[in-house]
């Protein structure tokens, strides 16, 4: 492969409000919808949907931050590169590695999401993949997957744009007939549905809070919108519509999944949220088996659709993130190249994509989803501590396109997603301790790499001025 040195090239701005904003969602809406709905289910029963509602509000509260500060710093890197200007070396490091980590770890949940679905086609159909068995079928199904995006990503951005606006209009079609046939379903029951929903909390509040942490990945593709600034087109202007655009799509997509996922069922004993938990990533399917022609299929279809679009959108992120970690000199340079004809950072495309492949195979499901939620709790706490540092540091020189409410100059949306990101991260240790000591062990290893590699040769420098949008003087210069 020819390469040019990472300074003498630039991403291309090609990403249209459509591109950027069809990248978000299609994160947002994979794996997390249709993987985790059955399993979240289980977990809070009908109150699922205040869980969902809940993850919406907090998940707003957080992109206002990335909007205001991708409008203002449109570079590769996004949360990385402003946690990285308003506080210490390590921390910016830190937050770069969890970030980076985040997003390999939630390609790995789309990679099986899709493995699991593609497996449950074949059955259906009666074919066997090579006659291996259900798990080994869907890790290797994981592997081919996460190579195929790898290329994509590849071959430019523009392909990676056009690639996500395509998969993500089919798969919000799907879910539409999803939830069109579940309403259906519903009008024509006695009580259209509503008993299913007693008792609401089944498990008590804490139950609630445990599934918003266990689907808070489905909410955190936004952040890849701001990733991508320094290809987005008028990034002042098209970063935050695309960002609160991409939520306010999504909050009423998961919630009327939620509704009629529960209430459009006929079970012979139990609960509703009981017969999806029983089923665990496929309880999706199940419930479109029940009130749909052809339901396994269509959502099956609409599972492929969402992991690939997903794990598109991830891949595309976590070489971001590493690759401006190397332009910082944070990880070796060479990760920072871009190659000459597609203008893309192929070689920290390549090594995501084999520890992307490496996390695919040895951990599973649940505790992969619990983990990444966790890292981007994490990041985004540090994210909403720096939309409030750079307000005071440097935001006299910055021209925001978009800029959060105060009240008496105190930034209280920021403030508010701190605690909300810290107590649902906490929570989370009670479903799943693995995916605590996942995250633990990964920041350690991170300290290690900074202080072995990343502290002698990171210089700190105010490169975010080549990509911000400053204000001008009163010569206009």
């Amino acid at each position: 492969m020819e390469t040019e040195p990472f300074y003498e090239y630039e991403l291309a701005r090609t990403l249209s409000l459509l591109d950027i904003t069809a990248i978000g969602v299609g994160a947002m809406i994979g794996a997390g919808i249709f993987v985790l709905t059955g399993v979240a289910a289980g977990v809070a029963g009908p109150a699922l949907i205040l869980a969902f509602l809940v993850n919406g509000v907090i998940t707003l509260l957080t992109a206002l931050s990335y909007a205001e500060l991708g409008s203002a710093m449109p570079q590769a890197g996004g949360g990385y590169l402003w946690v990285r200007e308003s506080m210490s070396g390590p921390t910016g490091f830190v937050a770069g590695w969890m970030s980076w980590f985040g997003h390999i770890i939630a390609g790995s949940l789309y990679a099986l999401g899709f493995g699991a679905y593609f497996t449950l086609t074949l059955q259906s159909m009666g074919i066997s993949l090579f006659g291996l068995g259900l798990e080994l079928s869907i890790k290797l199904l994981a592997v081919i997957i996460i190579v195929i995006f790898v290329a994509i990503n590849f071959k430019g951005v523009s392909e990676t744009g056009k690639a996500g606006v395509i998969v993500t209009f089919a798969k919000v079609i799907i879910l539409a007939i999803f939830v069109g046939a579940g309403l259906w379903a519903m009008f024509k029951k006695p009580d259209y549905g509503i008993s299913n929903f007693t008792p609401f909390i089944p498990n008590g509040i804490g139950s609630i809070f445990i599934a918003c942490g266990l689907t808070f990945i489905a909410f955190e593709g936004y952040e890849i919108i701001a990733q991508a600034g320094e290809e987005v087109r008028n990034p002042r202007k098209n970063v935050p519509r695309a960002t609160i655009l991409a939520i306010l799509i999504v909050i009423p997509i998961y919630c009327l999944v939620a509704y009629v996922s529960l209430g459009a069922l006929t079970v012979e004993s139990g609960t509703t949220w009981e017969f999806l938990g029983s089923f665990g990533e496929l309880g999706l399917v199940e419930a479109a088996r029940q009130f749909m022609p052809a339901g396994l299929l269509l959502l099956a279809a609409g599972g492929l659709l969402s992991t690939m679009s997903a794990l598109n959108a991830t891949t595309y992120s976590s070489t971001r993130v590493s690759f401006a970690m190397a332009r910082d000199n944070f990880l070796p340079r060479k990760l920072a190249t871009i190659h000459r004809k597609n203008r893309t950072p192929h070689l920290a495309l390549l090594f995501s994509g084999i520890i992307m492949i490496a996390m695919a195979v040895s951990i599973p499901l649940e505790d992969v989803a619990s983990a990444s939620s966790i890292m981007f709790f994490l990041l985004f706490m540090l994210v909403n501590i720096a939309v409030i540092l750079i307000r005071r540091s440097i935001g006299d020189q910055l021209d925001y396109g978009f800029r959060m409410p105060s009240i008496r100059k105190i930034p209280f949306v920021p403030i508010i997603a701190i605690v909300a990101n810290i107590g649902l991260a906490a929570f989370l240790f009670q479903y799943s301790p693995t995916a605590w000591y996942v995250t633990v062990l990964w920041v350690l290893l991170g300290m290690g790499v900074y202080l072995a590699y990343s502290r002698r040769n990171y210089v700190k420098t105010e490169q975010w001025k080549k990509y911000a949008y400053l204000k001008r003087d009163s010569k206009g210069k």
